[in-house]
């Protein structure tokens, strides 16, 4: 083989295998560019609003009260975050609009909130609509005129190893926005001497036991890994049929699974959050209790048997949403359009509202609230029958909500659990205090806007 003169750089390996959810670097700078844009639309609501002596002391009262400064920076950090405005791939112009739109309007509600809670705090309603309207239009313009770099800035190319109908789905993964890189196929026998192909910055490679030819390759800069590093990366999922048993032991993630001080922690953080989410979310539950009973009579509330983890069955809670005689048949997967919910089930089901009595089971321990969605023990037992691995998604406790929950709708085929089952592998491969808070923030998206496809 050649000898490659490309030096990858320092910390092209971490970025390479950087977690989907929490890759740093366009995030961190979009977040902090929001932050910078909302100074702008401070000081410019102060100017077009005030007088050059009027607007001296007013600025000068809010310095008084870093405080308010603070919560106006986390909260904008947290809707533009629940907006997906942080996220990839790309939006598309007109959902870009509609949810700088929404984070702009929820800002402006968390700083009405804010000021009405501590009175000293004054942020008056004309420098409010001001605000957000500019950190609106500059949002807006920012991450118009990011697309248009990205479209704009050449990728680095990233070989990619294997043969025939294999490569097909990875070289159509190559076309989505997220992917970094621009994928080459180059033949395994063709790796002595690959004339007229670029030397690469990463090389991926279908089948692993195909890995031990490339370490000279790997040893002299570039990193060489499986390709299912590069599903994980552009859509967050482990893709099944190209994933080995052995993965599962080698790779130091899934070990994380019986880290105990890691489980601990996040089933305080479930209770708290759990306990204060029923309080807040009691007069949504309770007014949906009330139109389930008024619209769809008893019983408001429906109880099935889930598995839980490690398989432990529980009982799940949910305000109900079919028919009463929904399963004369028996179980069976929900339907697209299924004439088997309610009309009001059906918007209970958009809104995730359905979902809200599951935090009393988050509550005494039969959920996270983030997780692998509980199935039914004979969805389980048919499902492990076709989906390889379909088992171990009991290996961490069942969610509320999960990864993909919020990266797909509902799984209603085989094949659409089985995309689903990716999901939350890498999930499980990814578990983290970060990963949990950003699947709550989606959750928040999903239920207002949809989950794209």
């Amino acid at each position: 083989m050649q000898r490659l003169t490309l030096r990858t750089p320092r910390g092209m390996m971490r970025r390479m295998l950087g977690r989907l959810a929490r890759r740093p670097q366009e995030a961190l700078l979009l977040a902090a560019l929001d932050g910078v844009l909302l100074v702008g639309a401070v000081l410019l609501a102060h100017w077009l609003r005030f007088n050059p002596a009027d607007r001296a002391v007013h600025l000068a009262r809010l310095a008084e009260h870093p405080g308010l400064s603070l919560v106006g920076l986390v909260g904008l950090w947290v809707v533009a975050t629940a907006a997906e405005l942080y996220q990839s791939p790309p939006l598309l112009p007109g959902e870009r609009a509609l949810r700088v739109a929404f984070a702009a309007l929820a800002w402006g509600v968390v700083l009405v909130l804010a000021t009405y809670l501590v009175p000293e705090w004054k942020f008056g309603r004309g420098l409010l609509l001001a605000t957000t309207a500019s950190w609106g239009l500059g949002a807006f313009a920012l991450r118009s005129a990011l697309d248009h770099h990205r479209q704009q800035r050449e990728k680095p190319p990233a070989w990619l190893v294997g043969e025939g109908e294999e490569l097909g789905p990875l070289l159509h993964l190559g076309q989505n926005p997220a992917c970094p890189w621009r994928l080459l196929p180059v033949s395994p026998q063709a790796l002595e001497k690959p004339e007229g192909t670029e030397e690469p910055a990463v090389v991926f490679v279908v089948d692993p036991r195909r890995l031990p030819g490339l370490v000279g390759l790997h040893f002299a800069g570039v990193p060489v890994v499986p390709a299912w590093e590069l599903w994980a990366l552009v859509e967050g999922r482990l893709p099944v049929d190209l994933l080995a048993p052995e993965t599962f032991l080698y790779q130091r993630e899934f070990v994380g699974i019986h880290w105990e001080v890691f489980n601990r922690t996040t089933r305080v953080v479930d209770v708290v959050v759990a306990a204060l989410l029923l309080v807040l979310a009691s007069p949504l539950l309770l007014l949906a209790g009330l139109g389930s009973w008024l619209l769809q009579g008893t019983p408001v509330f429906y109880r099935q048997v889930r598995l839980g983890q490690f398989g432990r069955p529980f009982v799940l809670w949910k305000l109900r949403t079919m028919h009463r005689r929904a399963e004369l048949n028996g179980p069976e997967f929900c339907r697209e359009d299924d004439p088997r919910v309610t009309p009001l089930g059906r918007l209970l089901r958009r809104l995730r509202v359905d979902e809200l009595p599951q935090l009393y089971n988050g509550l005494v321990g039969d959920m996270s609230l983030v997780g692998p969605r509980p199935e039914r023990p004979e969805f389980v037992r048919q499902l492990a029958e076709q989906i390889p691995y379909y088992s171990f998604r009991l290996a961490v406790p069942p969610g509320l909500t999960g990864w993909a929950q919020v990266n797909m709708p509902y799984a209603r085929t085989v094949e659409e659990h089985r995309r689903k089952l990716e999901y939350d592998l890498y999930f499980i491969r990814e578990r983290s205090l970060s990963l949990y808070l950003m699947v709550l923030l989606r959750t928040v998206s999903a239920a207002l806007f949809g989950v794209r496809r």
